[in-house]
């Protein structure tokens, strides 16, 4: 797109651009939706809009999952997580601040509560449980359909047998589960750990063959698709889905100590594309979380969860001590 004004001055407009107008200028051109997600105008933007980033981090305590902290991305303030039960445990968390936590308590049945919440300002909604007891290996996404009225479904994947899950959905409009027909995985292959990444009204899951498990949520169909690194079982290099400029990607390195790690996006037709390769040793990559933006990488290396601007020169590492287990990805209150 040719444009007359300089970058600093466009830089200036989407900064004070609203979310709604700002997701609109990203869908414009390449051009504006690479400069909206260049790392400078993402600190200004969420500095001058005060907008909350960050991880929020749990702890393994006496057998249950507890929220521990919420550790805030560079320029972005702090949150208190307070307000929500001790043993909390996130399920799962979206883009627009909206959060999936369940509370267990003791009863007879030792069953859970489920609940939805905004962080930004302390909701908790009380949810029905799902039916079934698929109490092992769970995978649970949200996806928000719609901001007025707030419309959301929950995803849950539970195992069901060898290679097979079952599938349930709270659909927020009717207030219900249902349970979609299961997912087949091709045998010996099963869902990893990371949470899901959500994207553009689908989730996706790495699988243990590296392959790549996507589900709409519209649709509410599945389909699985190859990813850029085949499964080795003699390498087993690391690899980990990420977001990398509001596009799919997929970060991966050998096994080896001199190994490099490379960054690869979804292009159209979901191919792939790889863009960029690093070639020097920035941290520990065995550790790395998520892409807090094109430039910067989010990793957990013992106690300390560190923002590091991979492709500058010198030390670029901004440290917040934890003492996490489970790191969740959370941007709070991008309501329009």
């Amino acid at each position: 797109m040719a444009s007359e004004l300089s970058c600093e001055m466009m830089m200036e407009i989407i900064s004070r651009a609203s979310l709604k107008t700002l997701d609109v200028m990203r869908c414009t051109s390449k051009e504006l939706n690479a400069l909206a997600y260049e790392s400078c105008l993402v600190d200004l933007y969420k500095k001058r809009n005060k907008i909350v980033s960050g991880f929020v981090i749990q702890n393994m305590r006496k057998g249950w999952m507890h929220i521990k902290e919420f550790a805030p991305s560079p320029e972005s303030t702090h949150l208190d997580l307070g307000f929500l039960p001790d043993n909390a445990r996130i399920l799962a968390t979206s883009d627009q601040g909206i959060m999936v936590f369940r509370n267990p308590y003791r009863t007879d049945l030792w069953k859970d509560l489920f609940y939805v919440c905004k962080p930004a300002t302390k909701q908790v909604l009380a949810l029905p449980n799902p039916e079934g007891d698929y109490t092992v290996h769970q995978k649970y996404a949200i996806m928000v359909m719609g901001l007025k009225p707030l419309h959301y479904k929950i995803i849950r994947f539970s195992d069901h047998s060898a290679a097979t899950y079952r599938c349930d959905i709270f659909d927020s409009m009717t207030r219900e589960w249902r349970s979609l027909k299961h997912v087949t995985l091709p045998y010996g292959v099963f869902l990893t750990n990371p949470p899901p990444i959500s994207k553009s009204g689908s989730i996706y899951m790495l699988l243990t063959n590296n392959d790549i498990l996507k589900f709409d949520a519209y649709s509410e169909k599945w389909k699985v698709f190859p990813s850029p690194v085949p499964y080795d079982e003699s390498s087993r290099p690391y690899v980990e889905l990420v977001k990398y400029g509001g596009r799919l990607g997929m970060v991966c390195k050998p096994q080896n100590p001199n190994g490099c790690w490379e960054i690869w996006v979804v292009t159209k037709g979901q191919l792939w594309e790889k863009i960029y390769v690093c070639k020097e040793k920035k941290g520990s990559l065995e550790s790395l979380k998520a892409l807090y933006d094109p430039d910067t990488s989010v990793m957990v290396d013992c106690n300390t969860l560190m923002y590091c601007r991979f492709k500058q020169e010198g030390d670029n590492m901004i440290d917040k001590k934890l003492n996490g287990r489970m790191v969740y990805e959370v941007e709070i209150d991008r309501s329009y």
